[in-house]
């Protein structure tokens, strides 16, 4: 079975910039898989009354948050890397000495390489190089899940286990936001009031241009979906975050769509393509 492997920082990433084609994807009967690098430890806490008392048992709860969220998705494999949440650049945490900022990159890939190995997706999805935004769990998302695309077609770096296949998928992209898309967005919270003028104008320049987006792919009928599950993550998602800060009416024209630029291939596929599987004609197809 064809299938789609998602790597993610944080629970709640894998909503935010890949709720749309998770629960599209799985609703159409293909393999979904989300591997969560961290516990998201150092996670903000939201909508409850005492966050300081929940602090020491936040990763226990934020477990809790994307089973509720993968439930909402329709997706039945989500695994943790086993890596603790690094924290902001320059914060204390980026030194603990679980953090996965500081991790042993061989190591890390090589948990990585078990899931591609294991599941064999087409598709793999990571972050760009910057991580989207410079968060450390995020660039290191870049690094590990890049090698680990190539990885786990290497017996040499990592010898095969017990049960386990060489694997390479057909395709790796990087999750994007576009500069069209970021602008209305920026429009929305404007006239709504959530920003000031010199946020919209930063924001207007925000994104990736919209010539380096090779695919656009229309989530709008699981948009409803996405926001569920994003609201499953309670501790982390407030009810005047910035995504909802987009009245419902417009909410289709921000974020009816999950772009991606397409790092590599295996396959002919056309530079413009509105799917992830475009070039893999069969289902099955490996």
């Amino acid at each position: 079975m064809s299938g789609l492997l998602a790597f993610h920082a944080h629970p709640d990433d894998e909503c935010t910039s890949t709720g749309g084609i998770l629960a599209k994807y799985a609703s159409e009967g293909r393999q979904v898989v989300v591997v969560t690098a961290t516990d998201g430890a150092e996670g903000e806490i939201h909508n409850y009354e005492n966050p300081e008392d929940l602090k020491a048992n936040l990763a226990a709860l934020r477990e809790e948050e994307i089973a509720k969220a993968m439930a909402i998705l329709g997706v039945s494999n989500q695994h943790f890397l086993g890596y603790r949440d690094s924290g902001m650049m320059g914060d204390d945490a980026n030194a603990h000495p679980e953090a996965f900022w500081t991790a042993d990159f061989m190591k890390a890939t090589a948990r990585l390489v078990r899931y591609v190995r294991r599941y064999q997706p087409e598709v793999m999805v990571i972050y760009d190089p910057f991580g989207g935004y410079g968060h450390p769990d995020h660039i290191q998302v870049h690094r590990v899940g890049l090698a680990a695309y190539q990885g786990a077609l290497d017996e040499n770096r990592f010898p095969l286990e017990d049960g386990e296949e060489l694997w390479m998928p057909q395709k790796l992209y990087w999750a994007a936001w576009p500069r069209s898309g970021m602008q209305v967005f920026a429009k929305a919270r404007l006239e709504g009031g959530f920003i000031d003028e010199e946020t919209y104008e930063q924001m207007m320049k925000a994104g990736v241009p919209d010539g380096e987006i090779t695919t656009v792919v229309d989530v709008a009928p699981w948009l409803d979906l996405k926001f569920d599950a994003l609201r499953a993550h309670r501790t982390q998602i407030p009810d005047d975050w910035f995504m909802f800060q987009v009245p419902e009416d417009q909410r289709a024209a921000a974020f009816g769509e999950e772009t991606f630029q397409r790092a590599f291939s295996r396959i002919e596929a056309p530079f413009r393509e509105d799917d992830l599987f475009a070039g893999l004609t069969e289902m099955d197809s490996g």
